[in-house]
């Protein structure tokens, strides 16, 4: 079975360190088998709006972007408007559209796991200055589909965190099945975060 930590703060606070929660739980309640650090695979994305969008000359398929991060993005090149410049051949992407910004310096979450991450840079293409990439799901780690960029929903904001604002800054728990046996309510995700409150002596919610 697997506990999202960010779910089980739905219903209860959580008070102490991941090593310290999973320990408490070890010794208390189950056996956890693994311990998935999810936020680590989103360290860095930003939330950005495409402010400027055309086609690059001399190309059939690169457009070149100007997003727009709320400036909150240190040690990248900005125009005079504080816009950044990205280079990108999805066939989605169009002016306005809300994205997931990868800057300079960012790993690719879908290559996070290989022998070698894809850790992102700034280079030109084609004659002009590309920052990192914007990013389709499937490079997101999310779900198979990268014949497009994500589109956010327009009520993101420039600038806030991806993996925050999605709930990806998470721990998952792997719970060793067979140490759940004898304790049927803990099978469900109401009933496991019942407990964990209570080995905590906090209350639920």
């Amino acid at each position: 079975m697997i506990v999202s930590v960010n779910w089980l703060k739905k219903y209860t606070s959580i008070d102490v360190s991941i090593d310290e929660l999973v320990k408490l739980i070890g010794s208390r309640l189950v056996e956890i088998e693994d311990v998935t650090d999810l936020g680590r695979q989103y360290q860095g994305i930003v939330i950005a709006k495409i402010v400027e969008c055309a086609p690059i000359e001399g190309t059939d398929h690169l457009n070149l972007t100007k997003i727009d991060d709320g400036g909150k993005t240190e040690g990248v090149s900005r125009d005079e408007n504080g816009l950044v410049q990205v280079v990108c051949g999805a066939p989605n992407v169009r002016e306005g559209l809300m994205v997931a910004w990868l800057p300079p310096g960012v790993t690719v979450p879908a290559t996070i796991n290989d022998s070698e991450p894809f850790v992102l840079g700034a280079r030109e293409l084609r004659g002009v200055m590309s920052n990192g990439m914007l990013a389709s799901a499937k490079e997101l780690d999310l779900w198979d589909d990268h014949e497009g960029i994500l589109e956010l929903d327009d009520n993101m904001v420039p600038g806030d965190d991806f993996g925050k604002t999605h709930e990806l800054d998470d721990y998952l728990l792997d719970i060793e099945n067979k140490s759940l046996t004898h304790m049927p309510d803990t099978f469900g995700g109401i009933g496991f975060a019942r407990e964990v409150a209570a080995i905590q002596g906090n209350t639920f919610i």
